[in-house]
């Protein structure tokens, strides 16, 4: 299977090399500001905006390729149910109601369980990043500052090695 933070990174790197591309137009311009928000305003002003800008999508990123990683492991474990529903059980239906039961809860679970849940093959340090970058992702989705920044290559690095090492990615 293909890696689906690879399109959330592309992503990432696009932005920021038209951020770049916008500072050094706008540093050598020939009013190439016209009819944007940007007119009217200073080079420094447009800076701090693209500052601002560029930190956010750093937060954003990190926010989307934890979401991803969250689907994957939550899908994964999902297909993962089959030989529960084709177990012999007694009473003979409870095989059946066990699997809808894991089925429909499985986006319900806690994901530092989920992420629990890989352990082995996922090692320790892998299953602390994963988690530290589940930490980071919660204090982006719910605006509170976060103890420390991750910048997005460290968050796909460290969630791509999770998915690696419970070889659910290639």
């Amino acid at each position: 299977m293909t890696n689906p933070l690879d399109a959330h990174l592309q992503t990432f790197r696009t932005a920021k090399d038209a951020i770049k591309v916008a500072r050094r137009v706008l540093d050598d311009r020939k009013n190439p500001i016209s009819n944007t928000s940007f007119y009217n305003l200073t080079p420094r002003e447009v800076h701090e905006l693209l500052d601002d800008a560029e930190a956010r999508i750093e937060e954003l990123l990190a926010f989307a390729l934890f979401a991803a990683f969250e689907r994957l492991l939550r899908d994964h474990l999902s297909t993962s149910l089959g030989p529960v529903k084709g177990s012999s059980t007694k009473p003979g239906e409870l095989a059946n109601n066990l699997h809808r039961f894991l089925a429909d809860g499985v986006d319900n679970w806690r994901i530092d369980r989920v992420i629990d849940l890989f352990q082995p093959p996922v090692t320790d340090p892998d299953i602390g990043n994963a988690k530290h970058v589940r930490t980071y992702r919660h204090h982006v989705a719910h605006g509170a500052a976060p103890p420390t920044a991750i910048p997005p290559q460290t968050v796909y690095t460290q969630l791509t090695g999770f998915l690696k090492a419970a070889e659910i990615v290639e």
